[in-house]
């Protein structure tokens, strides 16, 4: 599913100083932008990514090393060094580079504006899991208070993305476990939100790990689960 329509937008519009232009750079002159040491630079303390891929890092350094780095980092003046705001995986690849200064953009920006730009930047990654996805639209909602439509507008969403998004946070704690770790698919997953109770989602979401049942498999369980339950209903009924 793509959640994304407006990539950029909705972070942009947090950022004071002014908009994002399409690409995810800043439109406002470069006068914003200037040349600090990496050393001078501080990680953001509330960072909602707590780990970088090794792989991916060294990729972007690579790309840093023969391109430079094209967007400047977001970072605010805190005690005498630069907290990063945003663009925290382009500093750690520039230092991974060997490169003794990035370009950061200085914004002066309270804790609250901090934490919501990071939570947002964190929410457009390319590579973000649908359950990482939950989870960070889950926080955003309840940190800042924000209606599923407030947090689309924040994102670039579409309203149906975020509520499709948050629905997969109905699942049990087990079954949430088994789509992290990889043991089922969002597709599996959503297929599991077509059951009623929490007892029959953990049955099957089990079952289509334990046997590897494909998406369409798990469709036919559910189908006939429900198709089960509905004739026992019928039967009580009578």
């Amino acid at each position: 599913m793509a959640r994304k329509k407006a990539l950029g937008r909705g972070l942009g519009a947090l950022i004071p100083g002014g908009p994002l232009a399409r690409d995810g750079t800043d439109e406002t002159t470069a006068q914003n932008v200037r040349e600090i040491e990496i050393s001078r630079l501080s990680p953001n303390p509330y960072q909602p990514r707590k780990s970088f891929d090794g792989e991916g890092l060294k990729s972007l350094a690579d790309s840093i090393r023969e391109h430079g780095v094209v967007q400047p980092v977001l970072a605010r003046r805190v005690d005498g060094r630069y907290e990063i705001v945003a663009g925290e995986r382009r500093w750690r690849a520039a230092e991974m580079a060997g490169l003794e200064k990035i370009p950061v953009k200085v914004i002066e920006a309270d804790d609250n504006t901090v934490m919501e730009i990071s939570l947002v930047e964190n929410l457009q990654r390319e590579d973000l899991s649908p359950l990482e996805a939950a989870w960070g639209i889950e926080e955003l909602i309840s940190r800042f208070s924000l209606t599923q439509e407030q947090a689309a507008k924040r994102l670039g969403w579409s309203r149906v993305a975020v509520t499709n998004t948050l629905r997969l946070l109905q699942l049990p704690e087990a079954v949430l476990g088994m789509l992290h770790s990889g043991d089922l698919s969002e597709g599996h997953a959503r297929v599991l939100l077509g059951l009623e109770n929490d007892e029959d989602r953990l049955h099957l979401a089990r079952l289509a790990a334990e046997k590897k049942l494909t998406v369409r498999e798990l469709e036919y369980a559910v189908r006939r689960m429900n198709s089960g339950s509905q004739t026992g209903r019928t039967r009580n009924k009578a």
